[in-house]
């Protein structure tokens, strides 16, 4: 008795394109491919206190904040980078008064709230670069 070869019902053919690797960066497929779970509905509440977003790698965080985005006007991105605090990390300052015990934490906590409000600043009033200030 000849076995019969079994033939998947859809085969990928050489050089096909099925999206980018991150959602990031798959701008093509991101919109098209978007199935709403009820978590859009859920970001789209501003009074409801599921509203952030976590998860792993690949679950759709990324494609929930680009249709958010599409749908609602007064959104502002801030990438993390912005916010981060690499022009303090090898502070000499930082560092010897770490070493002596001084608690940095509230320092620490408030840089990081003058930073996100200075970054939204800049967005709200469209300040694209910084301006040293001269006396």
């Amino acid at each position: 008795m000849a076995k019969t070869k079994v033939r998947p019902e859809y085969v990928f053919k050489r050089h096909i394109n099925i999206g980018a690797a991150d959602a990031e960066e798959d701008q093509k497929y991101l919109r098209s491919c978007f199935v709403d779970t009820g978590d859009l509905h859920i970001l789209r509440d501003c009074d409801d206190p599921k509203r952030v977003i976590t998860g792993r790698t690949g679950v759709g965080k990324s494609a929930l904040l680009r249709q958010l985005s599409d749908l609602e006007d007064h959104i502002i991105e801030l990438p993390p980078e912005t916010l981060s605090l690499n022009y303090i990390s090898n502070s000499n300052i930082l560092n010897f008064f770490e070493n002596a015990g001084v608690k940095l934490d509230v320092f620490y906590q408030l840089l990081w709230r003058h930073v996100f409000t200075v970054e939204l600043l800049r967005h709200k009033y469209g300040i694209n670069h910084y301006c040293p200030t001269k006396n």
